[in-house]
């Protein structure tokens, strides 16, 4: 189900601490923390000599200390430390993860761990640029990660699902145009003349029918980034122009669950707190609406079906298919990288 040698996001930077912070990540437990110098360390959550959840412990010097029997643990994973004993086995050590901290964002690294280069860390700037204000969030989702990556490149759901936020029946009503690269999927869809829906009327005030647009930018395995935006036609109604960007930071937890991290960032009224907690607020109800449509199909399909959940397709699936075969396809280079490594060594 999983591309390992990829980058995933781990937390908002805010969430990490000197504390220990556990969470699941493709199948395996990790535990989060931050050192003195700010550096942040992911360690396999799982002690070397009994097998407890290093969570269960604490941080002490930069050192994670197992809570069941004291030993300590280095920011690599060595121990450095048993009590009442001089010598430590060499055998004594956890597994460590690369991680990198960019653009307010953990990112860490579950395959190779020799083949984690920072370089190909997503490029999530506007995170932290300040002239983009974000609204940002997180959902825990009982459902698999490519639901949720076949719901935001078919943003048709919008005028049935979200029609008290973002959604009205223009939005299913618009024809779409999509472009693939070799791990892109880009998604546009314009719908001209009708009323903004209720979020949207907010945001940029308007009264008169306008221009919006969405564009979905898949980036594989799970991140979509959304850019989005709305104009009157007449030119002088509420705002005349709003533009933003929706994005949306999907890490897969287990087979059936799913950490999806989120950001609103907009370019316009930047200074406007209150609209930033509005849209913070918005946006959570909105997703919460996905989460229960996304849980539901998830317990509809059966673990095969979760792999194609397509009866017959239709236009507005072009995006999703197109997205899911270039996962298999990452999957199936990784698994054929390791089949000929092991042939290999034998």
């Amino acid at each position: 189900m999983w591309a390992l040698n990829q980058w995933y996001v781990a937390a908002f930077s805010n969430e990490v601490h000197n504390k220990l912070l556990a969470r699941k990540f493709l199948g395996k437990p990790v535990v989060l923390y931050r050192c003195m110098d700010d550096r942040v360390v992911a360690l396999e959550d799982r002690c070397a000599h009994r097998f407890m959840p290093l969570s269960f412990g604490h941080v002490e010097n930069d050192n994670v200390t197992c809570g069941y029997h004291g030993m300590s643990f280095d920011s690599s994973g060595k121990c450095v430390r048993i009590p009442a004993q001089e010598n430590i086995p060499s055998a004594a050590c956890v597994r460590s993860f690369p991680v990198h901290e960019k653009d307010k964002l953990v990112w860490i690294w579950m395959g190779d761990a020799e083949k984690a280069d920072i370089a190909l860390v997503p490029d999530m700037g506007r995170l932290n640029a300040p002239e983009w204000i974000a609204a940002q969030g997180y959902h825990h989702l009982k459902a698999d990660y490519r639901l949720l990556n076949d719901n935001l490149l078919d943003l048709s759901h919008v005028a049935f699902v979200h029609s008290r936020t973002i959604g009205n029946a223009a939005v299913a009503n618009s024809p779409i145009t999509v472009k693939q690269t070799a791990d892109t999927v880009s998604v546009h869809r314009d719908v001209v003349g009708a009323l903004a829906p209720p979020f949207f009327e907010y945001l940029g005030k308007f009264t008169k029918p306008i221009h919006r647009w969405h564009t979905v930018n898949f980036h594989a395995p799970s991140i979509c980034v959304i850019e989005v935006g709305c104009e009157s036609l007449e030119g002088v109604d509420g705002e005349v122009r709003i533009e933003g960007c929706v994005m949306h930071l999907a890490t897969p937890e287990t087979e059936d669950t799913t950490h999806y991290f989120w950001a609103f960032i907009r370019h316009f009224r930047q200074h406007d707190s209150a609209l930033t907690e509005y849209i913070r607020q918005a946006i959570t109800a909105t997703h919460g609406e996905d989460k229960v449509v996304l849980e539901l199909q998830h317990t509809a399909l059966t673990p095969a079906q979760r792999d194609n959940p397509v009866g017959f397709a239709i236009a507005v699936d072009s995006g999703p298919i197109r997205a899911r075969r270039i996962v298999e396809r990452l999957i199936s280079e990784e698994k054929r990288t390791k089949a000929e490594q092991m042939s290999t060594e034998a």
